[in-house]
């Protein structure tokens, strides 16, 4: 065998270890950053209409927030918001949602904007 063919084969040995490392790593770590989302429901009780609303408990990076009535169909807003700049806003009737993509830690808010009082709940997601 050359020296030339000794050298060759012994760098396609370290790049295939390498590349197998590699692959091991991130089947190790994948799986915990998949497994890590975090839901929370809030609210769920009578809720005015006069522009109040219901609040997940803490922030979160929350990409989602729902918000819904257990009967009829009052204006809801649903927001993601901090005090760092993030706010995404959606209205619906009976039922709102809205997304959040920018990674920051937000809190999920539901109001009630129909002038009479709604039982409302939320539901924010990771």
């Amino acid at each position: 065998m050359s020296r030339r063919a000794h050298i060759a084969t012994r760098t396609r040995i370290g790049s295939l270890l390498a590349t197998g490392c590699l692959a091991l790593m991130m089947a190790a770590i994948l799986p915990g950053t998949a497994l890590a989302s975090f839901s929370e429901s809030y609210g769920g009780g009578s809720l005015c209409g006069s522009n109040c609303y219901i609040q997940s408990a803490g922030s979160h990076t929350f990409i989602l927030n729902e918000g819904s009535s257990t009967a009829g169909s009052p204006a809801l807003a649903c927001q993601l918001f901090n005090s760092k700049g993030a706010n995404e806003v959606s209205h619906g009737n009976g039922f709102c949602e809205v997304f959040y993509f920018g990674g920051a830690f937000v809190a999920a808010r539901v109001y009630n904007q129909s002038g009479k009082t709604f039982n409302v709940g939320g539901f924010a997601e990771t």
